[in-house]
């Protein structure tokens, strides 16, 4: 924000003097990163087969399961009891593991069929299913998991196994978890299923068309051809005009600026800027101003310093911009701030961002303001802002400190560092701003949880679920806040994993544009 010192003022009145002022600031965003992983699911082992399973082992040992048709001990085709039966067939040891695992069929009950675990290329149900012999000479290829436990050898109705190819209902290896779902499924076992969202994909208030609204997509350039650009005056020219972009920032641009002169990003709607390498470094500040639609990804910007003369922001954020995304950018000694979001900006996320401050002997490092005044009507029932997985250091101050908005603190991390100087206030609810502060790690801070600036209908901080470590002054919260239209839940994770997953993560660390962690 470009605002002038009014040294006759207090600390108190120049925080509030922010009116009016434009903050200057560049978002460049790239593809939304996150370490959002959840643990596969592994198909439950049904139990070894019936002692009637035809082999020395009843869950289709290396050697008695091996299609049943030599030591397949209830028949030469691993009939209703050799190759399973009713139960077993497909089930521990055949059927699937029998039928479909051949030499491995047995050692993985379950109808796994195989070392690697259930649904592999080798697991019941897999290729190799049936051309081991999973009770019979066609149980398997196609009928995995149900070749061998059928009344006929092919472990169901017909020779593959079942009507399904994974020997599922059909198929007499067991109803399901037997060369059914949970043997050679594609994705059930042994695949590499997903889980959580999109990592490339904005969350949180960016992808909400309001504090009331519905869902927005947040694509930015969208499809468009992505653009190369290795000045900073052609990196000016595309961020600023008409059309969709998706422009490819190639080596460090810009020139610096210091006060409100020197190089400075305007960023208009529909723009994807995203640096084509790990800690691509912009030397200019960025300004998004009635702009929409805006996604800026892995770029690094530093600042001069901090000073009290509240000229430019790296980032600034202001009046009717909206579903802004912000992911894996680092904003280093900001003048006046590192991020601010002001003037009836609305709906922005910050993902996988450092905020900080390295620089000794500066004492303005307040770092994220939402809000430049306790008067600014036009940023009322607006500045709706998700902060998550964020990493502040060595901030004095304004970790947010917001006015007005729905203000989703989640799975951040806060860490101080004397020799840059002290950590005075951690998160801060203002005039009117409602704060949720959820499952944060906040390391040697002071006042973690500040209510000291709580004023005006409907401030409150709630604070659930934080880890403190090291920290004085207050870490409770003063109500219950807003409930987030969005989904978080699904990938939020408790705040003793917050740390090692946002100091591996956080930052201008993508390794290609592509990237999305």
């Amino acid at each position: 924000m470009q605002i002038r010192s009014v040294r006759s003022l207090s600390p108190a009145q120049r925080d509030s003097s922010k009116l009016g002022r434009a903050r200057v600031g560049v978002t460049v965003l790239s593809l939304f990163a996150g370490a959002w992983t959840a643990a596969a699911c592994s198909a439950a082992d049904q139990g070894d087969a019936a002692s009637s399973t035809g082999g020395t082992s009843s869950s289709g040992g290396t050697t008695s399961w091996s299609g049943g048709v030599a030591t397949g001990t209830g028949g030469t085709t691993g009939g209703a009891a050799a190759s399973g039966g009713t139960a077993p067939a497909g089930g521990s040891g055949t059927g699937g593991t029998l039928g479909s695992g051949g030499t491995s069929g047995g050692t993985s009950p379950g109808g796994m069929g195989g070392t690697p675990s259930t649904g592999g290329v080798i697991g019941s149900g897999g290729t190799t299913g049936g051309a081991n012999g999973s009770g019979g000479t066609s149980g398997g290829t196609t009928g995995s998991g149900g070749a061998a436990g059928g009344t006929k050898a092919s472990g169901g109705a017909g020779t593959t196994g079942g009507a399904t190819t994974t020997g599922g209902a059909k198929s007499t290896g067991g109803t399901a978890t037997t060369g059914g779902n949970a043997t050679g499924g594609t994705a059930t076992t042994g695949g590499t299923t997903s889980t959580g969202p999109d990592q490339c994909k904005a969350i949180g208030w960016a992808t909400r068309s309001g504090r009331t609204g519905g869902a927005v997509a947040v694509t930015g350039g969208g499809n468009a051809t992505p653009i190369v650009v290795k000045t900073f005056a052609d990196l000016k020219t595309y961020a600023a005009d008409g059309q969709a972009r998706v422009i490819h920032i190639d080596g460090t641009l810009g020139s610096g600026w210091s006060g409100n002169t020197g190089d400075r990003l305007e960023i208009k709607s529909n723009k994807t800027i995203v640096g084509l390498r790990p800690g691509t470094q912009l030397k200019a500040p960025i300004h998004i101003n009635g702009a929409s639609n805006v996604i800026v990804r892995n770029i690094v910007i530093r600042g001069p310093g901090s000073n009290e003369d509240q000229a430019w922001d790296n980032i600034n954020i202001e009046g009717a911009s909206k579903n802004v995304w912000i992911d894996h950018c680092e904003f280093w000694d900001g003048q006046d701030g590192n991020a601010d979001v002001v003037k009836g900006a609305d709906t922005v996320t910050f993902t996988w961002n450092i905020f900080g401050y390295s620089l000794p002997g500066h004492s303005h490092n307040l770092s994220n303001l939402i809000a430049s005044s306790d008067d600014e009507p036009e940023s009322e029932g607006k500045l709706d802002i998700t902060y998550m997985f964020n990493w502040w250091k060595a901030a004095a101050e304004r970790k947010p400190r917001c006015r007005y908005g729905y203000i989703h603190v989640v799975n951040n991390l806060f860490t101080a560092d004397t020799a840059v100087g002290p950590s005075n206030l951690g998160v801060t609810n203002g005039f009117s701003c409602n704060v949720l502060t959820e499952n944060n790690h906040f390391i040697g801070e002071k006042t973690p949880i500040d209510l000291g600036k709580q004023a005006g209908t409907g401030s409150v901080q709630q604070a659930v679920g934080n880890l403190f470590e090291s920290c004085s002054g207050n870490e409770k919260g003063s109500g219950t806040a807003f409930t987030p239209t969005y989904d978080y839940k699904s990938f939020m994770v408790p705040a003793a994993q917050v740390k090692a997953l946002v100091q591996k993560s956080a930052g201008a660390t993508l390794a290609s544009p592509t990237a999305c962690n």
